[in-house]
């Protein structure tokens, strides 16, 4: 990207139109990275609750137990308390190689 501002970063799209406005990868996975925090945060607002209780339902998520091996189910509800599915949330695209970095 550059370093340039996200509102000057404009290509032309595979059929030649202009105007295709693209993300960096830092940006991609900064978004990547606050998506499920920000899902709760919504469902918290819509349900008239405090938005401050985000960060204790993120507290929540991560003192609780995996399971026995350590290891999340795929289609288990993600400890992150978004309601979604663990593959749809913080598991998407993990790799074992990437899940630490």
């Amino acid at each position: 990207c550059h370093g340039e501002c996200p509102k000057n970063r404009f290509l032309t799209t595979p059929e030649g139109e202009p105007g295709l406005n693209y993300l960096c990868a830092g940006y991609k996975r900064f978004f990547e990275h606050a998506d499920a925090p920000l899902k709760l945060l919504a469902e918290l607002l819509r349900r008239g609750r405090p938005a401050a209780q985000v960060m204790n339902l993120l507290a929540q998520a991560e003192e609780r137990p995996r399971s026995v091996s350590g290891k999340i189910s795929r289609n288990a509800s993600c400890p992150c308390g978004s309601g979604l599915k663990y593959k749809r949330c913080h598991g998407q695209n993990r790799t074992p190689s990437t899940q630490n970095n």
